[in-house]
């Protein structure tokens, strides 16, 4: 099964995987991809044997809504360290050179599509199979961060009063958006950290699909059928199931293309996936 949390304030994506865990008593659950602390929003977790089907997930694309503060700046880029604040004439500064349409124009020429991003030192990315957050709070142990790419597809302004710009943006996965805020405050020569941070959207699915930890059903887990809606669903008789389970390729007519990736479903649970090989369906994955 899968499930998606609406994530709230303060929690950290394992302290949901905790919670969940409680809930379901199950142990065997995992996240398809790491919000932070101060984030909130979108959160989906797999359940059981449907961990295997993680690496199968369209999870590329993630969407946001943001609020960047144009006055300080901290160590994380966010409220999680303390905020150096600028000065009052500072502020007088930046609030003449900082106007709607400059950000709008800035969001088009530099953050737009393939761009480089240096992650903040602040996060759970490893550094030699030690998050980084932890060698730097626990270990007090200085390091460089290596510039990595990644993608914008979408980013626009949503509105704008100083210090304070609201946006909403579409990316890749491993995107960071306090990197942006870091980024954006060096074009503009001022200082600029996250306020607010929601994630409204994993790949197709919006938080119209979500639940909160308060109000959790475990029944009220995703249709299979939408969360892998690009994939092929195919039904298959119990004497061929056995076959496949059996790490045996079965031949059968069917009109899929060569190299399909297909999903074997029972009516209810994804048990197999297969290769279609034009006349062979060939085991790639038992769930």
């Amino acid at each position: 099964m899968f499930y998606f949390i609406d994530k709230p304030l303060n929690y950290t994506s394992f302290d949901i995987l905790r919670v969940l865990r409680k809930k379901l008593n199950i142990k065997k659950m995992w996240h398809t991809g790491t919000l932070d602390p101060l984030a909130t929003g979108g959160l989906l977790i797999a359940v059981w044997n449907y961990t295997k089907l993680i690496p199968f997930f369209e999870k590329d694309t993630k969407e946001y809504e943001f609020s960047i503060n144009f006055d300080g700046i901290s160590d994380s880029y966010d409220l999680w360290t303390p905020i150096k604040y600028i000065s009052d004439s500072e502020k007088i500064i930046a609030e003449k050179n900082i106007t709607y349409q400059k950000i709008i124009d800035l969001l088009k020429n530099n953050f737009t599509w393939n761009i480089k991003q240096i992650p903040p030192k602040y996060s759970a990315l490893k550094i030699n199979w030690r998050k980084a957050i932890d060698m730097i709070v626990s270990w007090k142990v200085d390091f460089d961060m290596k510039e990595r790419s990644c993608f914008i597809y979408e980013i626009e302004l949503l509105s704008y009063t100083y210090p304070t710009a609201k946006l909403r943006a579409k990316v890749s996965a491993w995107t960071y958006v306090r990197t942006i805020a870091y980024d954006l405050w060096t074009f503009f020569g001022t200082w600029a950290y996250v306020t607010e941070l929601r994630r409204i959207k994993v790949w197709s699915l919006d938080l119209s699909f979500s639940q909160t930890l308060e109000n959790f059903d475990k029944n009220n887990f995703l249709d299979l059928k939408i969360l892998f809606k690009n994939k092929n669903f195919i039904e298959l008789d119990s004497d061929i199931l056995n076959e496949l389970d059996l790490w045996k390729k079965v031949k059968i007519e069917r009109d899929y293309k060569i190299g399909d990736e297909l999903f074997v479903f029972d009516w209810k649970n994804v048990t197999n996936i297969v290769i279609y090989d034009w006349v062979f369906l060939i085991p790639k994955r038992k769930i």
